[in-house]
């Protein structure tokens, strides 16, 4: 998987999210009860890995399956796209439940922020 310097923090944040929210991720495909003991293998792999491009390029393609990868992709695009044209300033708390939120329907912050407001009728 090809990751580049700038998209590392993003992967970063997309896995460690995935992570803590599903103790199967990323085998959660895998019905068995063996995907929990492989979940917490990748997880103890993930806490090893320096956050260097390169090990977060191994450790996308050690542990990542074809529907993940394209998952985290969509992410990477989906955040390519929505990068600020203005800067907001938030309160860390404001900044934590905006983006807690927005995982959890699959949004990037400023789609959860649009969403929210009415459209404009003009």
């Amino acid at each position: 998987m090809k990751i580049k310097k700038s998209n590392v923090a993003m992967v970063e944040k997309w896995i460690d999210i995935q992570l803590a929210k599903d103790d199967k991720f990323p085998f959660d495909q895998d019905e068995s009860s063996k995907a929990s003991k492989k979940h917490l293998k990748a997880l103890k792999a993930w806490r090893k890995c320096t956050r260097n491009a390169k090990e977060v390029r191994e450790w996308c393609d050690e542990w990542l399956d074809e529907e993940y990868t394209e998952k985290l992709w969509s992410s990477i695009e989906k955040n390519r796209s929505h990068k600020a044209d203005q800067t907001l300033k938030l309160t860390q708390d404001a900044y934590e439940r905006i983006t807690a939120e927005a995982d959890e329907l699959d949004l990037s912050p400023s789609e959860l922020i649009i969403s929210l407001l009415p459209s404009d009728k003009s």
